[in-house]
């Protein structure tokens, strides 16, 4: 117990005296958080506070490697495991600082993620089975490895994405680390559980500072540590308790921001048509802050939320099988009536979104093959009423209304072909026109106009203009034309 409290105070301390230190230093060299369009705050603040905790973690938990009783000694007995959680936390702390003071691209990130969670499942700490009690019990086999490279991600992901508001992502942290701490004592595990509390006490002398209004932010140096560090030590703790529980408990604790990260990605994708790694003020938060909830008040409602939850995956400590599955149901169910109610609104949008995306990337599809399938045929055109059919043939398949060939004598343009649809499309009349220059060589001007119908979605129909000048890039008009007889129908050459 003397260990567990020399921890947990001595991280508490030494992570308040090393936020100011760090602060100042953040503001002489100017790594802070400018205000802006998704900024909450109205002041530049130093956005490096996570070397304040980082910085207490470790140094109240390797000093215990070497003491001599029981924490020591299981230290020592998993010494490979701890090595490899603190190691990978500790380089997802130097790409979260390099991304703090330049900037690193979420892909790299993600790949430098996908690493470290990778060397703590070399280390011997995966998701080998998940068990209920004595319902059942899953075998994971090959599917070990990315699945606990996948529940890391998850989380770091997660602790990143509610770092939006003052003291949110660390109060939350405080909470999960709470959690774990008692699920690692719960099960003996007390290097564990010495490590929480290095990382909870640490966390807890951060948020004097970082709770509204904030002195100082974690950054993504912090925010990446952290994650990751409960991440793979949530995955350390279910290898000596029920894997349903280890995992369940942090997922719990975690769960509206699992929530609001799986439904903006959906809603990226769906609706936006986002990079993933774009910047975006939809999340829960933003959302409480909309519905006129002050900034204080929304942390304070994400913190009770937070606090149900973790107090649903304590319960779940001492309950057998099927209360643990029937308490996690009930939880993971009054989260997403908490979501339907934010969001009622969203859902039927997500669902037209969706319907009209895929309906977008059929016709896409179809262009493409008719693009190909011109291609194919231009390398077998050797003339220019080859090439002008095959133009032609293009623009039937795509349903474009009208192509024509001009050329420039004296000033003035001369329409000499010119092809039609043969059935005009029915609609609004909306139409995309475009003229292309044709590569002259010394002759007469010439260009290629085209009018395209654009009643079903003017993408499709800036994709077909797109395709059109591709074709003609690629397979320039010859120079000798032979004078083409206009007509209604092409010869179909595709």
């Amino acid at each position: 117990m003397r260990t567990y409290l020399t921890v947990y105070f001595g991280a508490v301390l030494v992570a308040m005296l090393l936020v100011p230190i760090v602060s100042r230093l953040a503001k002489r060299y100017q790594v802070v958080d400018h205000p802006g369009l998704r900024k909450v705050h109205r002041v530049p603040v130093p956005r490096v506070g996570g070397i304040a905790f980082v910085v207490a973690t470790l140094a109240l938990v390797l000093p215990v490697f070497f003491l001599n009783n029981a924490i020591g000694e299981s230290f020592r007995e998993s010494r490979g495991q701890f090595i490899a959680l603190l190691a990978g936390a500790s380089v997802m702390f130097v790409v979260g600082l390099i991304d703090d003071l330049r900037s690193v691209s979420g892909v790299i990130k993600l790949l430098c993620l996908v690493a470290a969670a990778l060397a703590v499942c070399a280390s011997g700490a995966t998701v080998h089975f998940i068990s209920v009690g004595s319902w059942f019990t899953i075998h994971t086999g090959g599917a070990a490895w990315p699945l606990t490279v996948c529940w890391i991600v998850v989380i770091t992901v997660c602790i990143g994405v509610i770092d939006g508001l003052d003291g949110l992502a660390a109060g939350i942290a405080v909470m999960v680390c709470s959690t774990l701490t008692l699920l690692a004592v719960w099960s003996g595990q007390v290097a564990m559980a010495a490590l929480m509390l290095a990382l909870l006490g640490s966390v807890t002398g951060f948020l004097f500072f970082n709770f509204y209004p904030a002195k100082i932010f974690m950054g993504d140096c912090g925010s990446l540590f952290l994650g990751f560090i409960i991440g793979a030590s949530s995955v350390v703790c279910q290898s000596k308790t029920s894997a349903f529980v280890g995992l369940a408990l942090p997922f719990l604790v975690l769960g509206v921001p699992i929530l609001d990260t799986g439904l903006l990605i959906v809603f990226r994708g769906a609706i936006k048509r986002r990079s993933l790694f774009a910047p975006d003020s939809s999340h829960f938060h933003h959302r409480l802050l909309r519905l006129g909830l002050h900034h204080r008040a929304a942390v304070i409602v994400m913190y009770a939320i937070t606090a149900v939850s973790a107090s649903v995956g304590v319960f779940m400590l001492g309950a057998d099988g099927k209360w643990s599955v029937g308490l996690t149901v009930g939880a993971i169910a009054l989260l997403f009536s908490l979501f339907a109610c934010l969001h009622r609104g969203r859902y039927q949008k997500l669902f037209n979104s969706l319907k009209h995306n895929l309906a977008v990337a059929r016709q896409a599809k179809a262009q493409t093959r008719d693009f190909e399938r011109a291609q194919t045929q231009m390398y077998r055109s050797t003339s220019f009423p080859a090439w002008w059919q095959t133009v032609c043939a293009m623009g039937e398949h795509m349903r474009f209304q009208s192509l024509g060939l001009w050329h420039c004598e004296n000033g003035q343009y001369i329409n000499t072909c010119v092809w039609n649809a043969a059935q005009k499309e029915s609609g609004n009349g909306r139409t995309v026109k475009l003229s292309l220059p044709l590569e002259s060589n010394g002759g007469p001007e010439r260009e290629l106009r085209a009018c395209i119908c654009a009643d079903d979605c003017l993408e499709l129909s800036g994709r077909q203009a797109m395709l059109l000048a591709r074709l003609i890039d690629e397979f320039p008009a010859p120079e000798h034309e032979e004078q083409a007889e206009a007509s209604d129908q092409p010869t179909d050459t595709m």
